[in-house]
């Protein structure tokens, strides 16, 4: 009895910790190149699994939990755990018409300066600051493989291989990266992403680097799918949460029932 509460208690736990993370998917629908975070419960055996069945749909893996509650997962004596995944499938492009929006149409992150190094965003609706420097909406400069960007002239562009021109000369390149498990990225906030610490960030190969100048890319977060799985998460958390009670229920009756001595 004590054994099925605590694993009733522990899946409510980890479904409560996917019902998060599926508001923040949700939250971020529009978000310029949002990457969702997908989530995946299995026993402490399948944990160390972030190849594909951890970068699945979040939907479809919520559908292998048809019985919530009942199947495997839940009642199996092994401890239960959530792993999560970035989601790398490219969001949907759209034409801005802004000299600085950029949109990266391959694979591929940009690198950005913050206080706490070197971070990465697919998010590339950037601005001028002050200085004329090419920034995120939160202020960070935009790297280039000669530093952060400056774009001090009267006009430039960005060619489809990432180099920026300005005034007719070549001023600077964007610098992007991309990495050996991309879906080990993880989000530090503002839609700014970084790295663990055994990897490092790699300069993606010039035949590869695909910009375009103009656009932007939207979010990969599908709305209808995210909330569906947000139902089926919560019924899924309303059922341990039943069966923690009943439990409960059973322990405190048979507990007053027992015979007093003396």
């Amino acid at each position: 009895m004590i054994r099925s509460m605590n694993t009733a208690e522990k899946a409510m736990q980890l479904q409560q910790t996917r019902i998060d993370t599926l508001a923040n998917n949700l939250a971020n629908v529009n978000t310029t190149g949002f990457r969702q975070i997908l989530t995946r419960v299995s026993t402490v055996d399948g944990a160390g699994d972030r190849g594909q069945n951890a970068a699945a749909n979040t939907n479809q893996l919520d559908k292998t939990q048809r019985r919530p509650g009942l199947d495997d997962n839940w009642v199996n004596s092994k401890p239960l755990v959530m792993s999560h995944a970035t989601d790398t499938r490219r969001g949907d492009i759209t034409t801005t018409g802004r000299d600085t929006d950029v949109a990266i149409m391959g694979p591929g992150f940009f690198a950005v300066e913050s206080a706490t190094g070197e971070r990465f965003t697919r998010g590339g609706s950037f601005t001028l600051n002050a200085q004329k420097q090419l920034v995120t909406p939160d202020g960070l400069p935009v790297l280039g493989e000669g530093g952060p960007i400056v774009l001090d002239g009267d006009s430039f562009s960005i060619e489809s291989d990432g180099t920026i021109m300005v005034d007719g000369s070549v001023a600077n390149k964007l610098k992007i990266v991309n990495f050996a498990d991309p879906t080990r990225l993880e989000h530090q906030g503002n839609n700014i992403m970084r790295t663990p610490p055994e990897m490092e960030a790699q300069p993606l190969p010039a035949e590869e680097v695909i910009v375009a100048q103009g656009h932007i890319e939207g979010s990969n977060v599908n709305p209808i799918d995210t909330l569906v799985a947000m139902i089926t998460a919560q019924r899924a958390f309303e059922v341990q949460q039943k069966t923690l009670t009943t439990e409960d229920d059973m322990l405190s009756k048979t507990v007053n029932k027992l015979p007093r001595v003396g």
